[in-house]
């Protein structure tokens, strides 16, 4: 049994978990385990889900979410 240490790694292991999310990018979720390990990543899905989840435990605002994930998704894909 895993143990995550924060409610954010849990979230973000509920979501690379996602089988079409791995056969598309071909990762193995088992090397992401902490929101930390997940922004370093050099995958930049794994980074925007990281980010999002990251962002929203620092209590910030949708609109502050949505222009940094989709201003990093933009200069990195």
């Amino acid at each position: 049994m895993s143990t995550y240490k924060t409610n954010g790694d849990k979230i973000l292991q509920a979501v690379i978990a996602d089988e079409q999310l791995i056969n598309f990018y071909g990762y193995n979720p088992d090397n992401f385990r902490s929101i930390s390990e997940a922004l370093d990543s050099e995958i930049a899905v794994i980074q925007a889900i990281a980010q999002i989840i990251n962002r929203n435990e620092q209590k910030a605002t949708e609109r502050e979410i949505y222009n940094e994930v989709s201003n990093f998704l933009k200069a990195n894909i």
